[in-house]
């Protein structure tokens, strides 16, 4: 039997909630979650993108985006606009707003991740990242 802490997933799962309560306590005081942190990063990243692609991006249910997109939108930080080739569809865009608090608060991330990876070399946390991906796809079923 594979001991406890030898086991991929429960260290990526320790490590993924570490991470994340880390970024809880540095956004508490912006009022914004994770969840909505990540979906303002993704979009500064790639603005004008669909509801569902921003969901495969961020790695999110449709019903956990709309909620958060709702919450940045009454924030005004993002528009949804009907997608001109299909009705059913929403695209994403950052508002001025957005995009600065984007810029602003692109660094709360960059402070985790650098507490994170302290002590990796550039190489380590390189082919670390590439690690992450291709366990990321295998999970998604890219590798099958």
């Amino acid at each position: 039997m594979e001991k406890f802490n030898d086991s991929l997933g429960t260290q990526l799962n320790i490590i993924a909630r570490s991470l994340r309560v880390a970024l809880e306590k540095e956004l508490s005081h912006l009022g914004i979650s994770p969840s909505q942190w990540m979906l303002l990063m993704a979009l500064h990243e790639k603005d004008g993108q669909g509801q569902t692609e921003l969901g495969k991006m961020v790695n999110q249910d449709n019903a956990t985006i709309t909620r958060s997109l709702d919450k940045l939108q009454e924030r005004e930080l993002i528009i949804r606009v009907q997608d001109q080739g299909d009705r059913r569809a929403q695209i994403v865009s950052l508002t001025p707003k957005g995009r600065t608090a984007c810029k602003e608060w692109n660094f709360i991330g960059q402070a985790v991740n650098h507490k994170a990876s302290k002590g990796l070399t550039v190489t380590e946390k390189k082919k670390l990242l590439e690690m992450l991906a291709l366990i990321g796809g295998n999970m998604n079923g890219n590798g099958d």
